[in-house]
């Protein structure tokens, strides 16, 4: 989930610079049908520029309108919107389900958001409860964090009288995904999972080859020889391994590392025969590894280019980590 927080993450740094405050939208609580769920945030700007979705796009500019008091105030507020409402004065927007926002001024150390950080090596599992109704205890805009069993909050005592709240939201990391190759075809599937901000480690041991990548916050590289893959790797908690060499020694060596570690997920690119020679190579058969492999590598969507295949693999992929 901390992949919706990578495109508003520039914003936020830019803005942390020049100390400028922002209000930060956060859908904390979903009934029935919505675009976006629990967990989505918006930044807005006092020019009303905002960043990011917690819908299709219908109610954006009003919750911006609504900003503008917060801030003025510098109090939070929450906000609640029918998506069935099909009057004159509704939405229509036809999701047949309500949302409830929660709008806050934040500047200094710019949190909850500032610590919802979405880059490789820093985001981490973290459960976020935003207080949306006022009462005698608390305000509207309370919160507190659990990051890795350290607790924030925004005013002591707030975790232990609602950690049981039923709209805390979860952020885990983005997938973490090797991609074993630098071949030109590398390019449009780096280009497509940019897109949705996983992260994306870049593994050979062609250090020259590495300028043609996009450059990218989200695309580390190693450098790695292929005698030495488990020294170099095994410090990476990788979700899922593609292997893209065009080379069949080095899809072998690959392949065998990633067969006894612990990665759920493999995928070799190229035809079926071509497997079974890497899997010869390899010393392994299918089916001790067939619970974890994907080859040929992505949906059967049809299409030639290496824009066809990256998208059949990040379509497969995308089917793996989400589809419940």
């Amino acid at each position: 989930m901390l992949e919706q927080i990578s495109p508003l993450w520039n914003v936020y740094l830019k803005c942390k610079q020049n100390n400028n405050p922002l209000v930060l939208a956060t859908l904390v609580k979903t009934i029935g049908s919505s675009y976006k769920k629990a967990g989505a945030m918006m930044l807005i700007e006092k020019d009303r520029s905002t960043h990011g979705l917690i819908s299709g796009g219908c109610l954006e500019a009003d919750v911006a309108e609504h900003a503008m008091a917060v801030f003025k105030t510098g109090q939070a507020t929450s906000l609640t919107y029918d998506l069935s409402d099909v009057s004159i004065f509704g939405l229509g927007a036809g999701c047949d389900g309500s949302i409830e926002v929660v709008l806050q001024l934040i500047q200094g150390d710019y949190l909850p958001f500032s610590a919802l950080n979405p880059l490789p090596n820093m985001a981490q599992e973290t459960t976020l409860l935003i207080n949306s109704v006022r009462n005698e205890n608390n305000k509207i805009g309370d919160y507190y964090l659990m990051q890795g069993g350290q607790l924030t909050e925004s005013v002591t005592g707030f975790y232990n009288t609602n950690k049981h709240d039923i709209n805390c939201i979860h952020y885990t990391p983005p997938p973490l995904i090797a991609v074993c190759g630098s071949g030109i075809d590398v390019l449009p599937l780096l280009t497509v999972l940019n897109l949705l901000q996983w992260h994306v480690y870049i593994i050979d041991h062609r250090l020259q080859r590495f300028h043609q990548k996009p450059q990218s916050p989200l695309n580390p590289i190693i450098k790695v020889e292929m005698t030495e893959l488990s020294a170099g790797l095994s410090s990476h908690p990788f979700n899922a391994a593609i292997i893209m060499n065009h080379n069949l020694g080095r899809d072998a060596a690959y392949l065998k590392y990633f067969a006894q570690s612990d990665v759920p997920w493999m995928g070799l690119l190229g035809p079926v025969k071509r497997r079974d020679k890497v899997l010869n190579k390899a010393g392994l058969t299918l089916a001790e590894i067939n619970q974890k492999l994907c080859a040929p590598i992505g949906l059967d969507i049809g299409g030639h280019m290496p824009e066809n295949i990256a998208i059949s693999i990040a379509a497969q992929l995308q089917q793996y980590f989400y589809k419940t």
